[in-house]
């Protein structure tokens, strides 16, 4: 005799959503390393999308039919919709690489592509610390972590910027690159905007 179905566990789920956010960082990362194939690499990016749209949508249906979560439905809706942002941010930089027409990666965006990198990760381990936040000791230094991840890269984005503006390239690569750090900036400002949310959803309900 069944009594319904079981509940779903929420912080898994939005595991599974980090993590997809962490292969879509790892996919533009291999693809900025290594320039080749790009069409192809664009392809694993928009598929990676596609995942993390769905099971978005996945999350948001449970939450929507649940009698009862675990912390604030509000606030669960937040999160997940924050990591999917995360996830259509990194995958807008391989489609701005596209249709700016990038032949070749500038060294600098490789640095701002390793802080993504290690963001990502530390937000995978923020999630998995979170389902148990009331005692997790971890989880407000991996926070602190990736707010670190943030500041470095906005020094990088800073220093690249005015490298573009004080150079004598040709105009249209300096508008060209202006743009990919405009967007590899706001993948590490999502990042941020994970980790705070985190942060203060632990906070507010411990």
């Amino acid at each position: 005799m069944k009594f319904g179905k079981k509940e779903p566990n929420y912080f898994e789920m939005l595991s599974g959503m980090v993590d997809c956010s962490m292969r879509t960082a790892r996919q533009l990362d291999d693809l900025l390393r290594d320039y080749t194939d790009v069409k192809r690499k664009l392809q694993i990016l928009d598929k990676l999308e596609d995942e993390g749209d769905h099971l978005l949508h996945v999350f948001s249906d449970e939450l929507n039919v649940a009698f009862i979560t675990p912390i604030d439905r509000e606030d669960l809706l937040a999160m997940g919709n924050r990591i999917d942002s995360l996830t259509d941010a990194i995958e807008q930089v391989g489609i701005k690489l596209d249709m700016l027409s990038v032949s070749s990666i500038r060294p600098e965006i490789l640095e701002v592509s390793s802080l993504m990198m290690e963001a990502c990760s530390l937000l995978a381990d923020a999630m998995g610390e979170f389902k148990s936040f009331k005692n997790s000791q971890k989880l407000p230094k991996l926070v602190i972590e990736v707010n670190r991840c943030e500041e470095e890269a906005d020094r990088l984005y800073h220093e690249g910027v005015k490298r573009l503006y004080t150079s004598d390239e040709p105009i249209l690569d300096i508008i060209r690159w202006k743009e990919i750090f405009d967007d590899m900036e706001q993948v590490l400002d999502n990042c941020e905007d994970v980790a705070d949310l985190l942060d203060a959803m632990a906070l507010k309900n411990r």
